[in-house]
Order: C-alpha cells, then structure tokens, then sequence
C-alpha cells in the first residue's frame, strides 16, 4: 500500500466483514443440496427413489406377496386332492354296486327251487280245497297227491342247500354313505339304492319260502311213512288236517312277498 493511497475506513472494513461471513454459511448450504437432494420443494419430490434410479423394480408390499403366495398354495392343494377323492369315491361305489350285483345274483338259486318245490305244495292243497268243495272226487284228488309226490323230496333238499349256499355268501348289499353318496352319480346311486331294496324284498319271500317249504318237507315225510305202513291213517290224515290249513297261509304270505319282490327288479344283474 502507497503511502499516498488513503486507507479505508473503518465502517467500510466492517460491513465487508460482514458479508464475507454470511456468504461462509450460505455456500454450504446450496453445495449440499445439490449434492445429495436434501432440500424441500420440487427438488425434493421430482428426485427418482434409488431403487429405480438403478433401473430395479419397486418390490411389492411384503404383505401382497404373502397373500399371492397362500393363495396359490391352497388352490395346488385342492386341485391335487380333488381327483384322487373323486377316484376313491368312486372305486368305494364300484364296489358297492358289485357287491350288490353279486348278492342279487346269488338269490335266484334258492328262490328258483323254492318256487319248484312249493309249485307241488300249491298244487297238493288245491286238490284238497277241489275235494273238500266238491268239485273233484278223490279219485281225481289222489291223481293229483301222486303227481305232486314225484321228486317232492328232492326238490325240497334242492331249495335247502340253494339256501344254505346262499346264506355262506351272505348276500347283502350295504347302504350307500351318504359321503360317498352325494358326490356321485344319479344314476348309479338309484340303481344301487333300487337294487338293495330288491334284494330286502326276495330275502323276505325268501323267507316266507322257508317255512312253507318245511311245513310241505313234513307232510311229504308223512306221505312216505304213510306208504311205508310207518303212519296210520289216521294219523296221516290228523297230520295233513293240520299241514293243509297252516300251508295254505303260508303259501299266500309267500306268494304276497314274492310278487312284491318280482316288482323290484335290480338293474345291476
């Protein structure tokens, strides 16, 4: 400084002081905002989230996720479980109609030789009820007592062991669950369902068959000893008084059953 410049003043010192220290605070301030986008404002709300900044996608809220990821998990459980549901129920129902089939099957036998074997007892108490209205002489009743004579022995041995056959198998045909009713089919469920009602009506003539068939089993036994010279007339004819009565209820509560029975037909055979 040249002595013959003048010096500044002292309040001019003092404001560029001033100056001097506020433009120290300020400077900063505007640096950082540049630098790391803390400010307020437009700045702040146009500045892109860092994740996107890096080109990597927003990752979903954790619990969108979580309901994604339980909802697709249910849906595999139950398509997986549904089919081999279905498969079991209908393999329990295929067995059941089988079952049902076979007990069907297995009735015809005894009920075929209990009609052969009661057609001869049918027809023995009707020339009784002929003689006894008048209607035929005794010859003619004697006729048909010898007719109704022939194989009436074996015929009735035939529907026992036709019987007894049938009840080793027990034919018995289940009632359908209704959890594995439901599901299925109508139709097979009708025919199954029909089909059991048709067995429980031929297992009550059958029955019915059994104690007509012992009733004629005695008087055929009578019969014989009669011939025999086992039995007296007498008491032949005492025996018969008794037989011919009591079959002839029992023929009709046979036959009553039998034709409830014929009305239900299985379709399963």
């Amino acid at each position: 400084m040249s002595l013959d410049e003048p010096a500044p003043s002292t309040p001019g010192r003092i404001l560029l002081f001033i100056l001097a220290s506020i433009l120290a605070l300020v400077l900063p301030l505007l640096v950082m905002r540049q630098v790391f986008g803390t400010g307020t404002g437009d700045a702040a709300g146009s500045a892109p989230p860092p994740s996107t900044a890096l080109g990597v996608f927003p990752t979903a809220p954790p619990l969108a996720v979580s309901t994604r990821v339980s909802t697709g998990v249910s849906t595999g459980i139950s398509a997986g479980a549904s089919p081999g549901a279905s498969a079991a129920t209908g393999a329990t129902l295929a067995d059941t109609a089988e079952t049902c089939r076979l007990a069907n099957l297995r009735q015809q036998a005894p009920l075929s030789a209990a009609e052969v074997s009661l057609a001869q007892f049918d027809k023995h108490i009707d020339a009784m009820n002929l003689l006894v209205a008048g209607k035929i002489s005794l010859a003619v009743a004697t006729t048909f007592w010898d007719q109704t004579r022939v194989k009436a022995a074996e015929n009735v041995k035939a529907f026992h062991r036709a019987d007894e056959a049938l009840a080793a198998n027990a034919a018995t045909c289940p009632v359908l669950d209704p959890a594995i009713a439901d599901p299925a089919p109508y139709g097979e469920v009708v025919a199954i369902k029909s089909c059991a009602r048709a067995i429980t009506a031929r297992n009550s003539a059958l029955a019915k068959a059994r104690t007509a068939v012992t009733t004629w089993e005695h008087h055929v036994h009578d019969m014989e000893m009669l011939r025999m010279g086992h039995l007296t007339p007498a008491q032949a004819t005492a025996a018969w008084q008794k037989n011919w009565k009591t079959g002839q209820r029992q023929l009709a509560a046979y036959d009553k059953a039998l034709a409830k029975a014929t009305a239900m037909p299985c379709s399963l055979d």
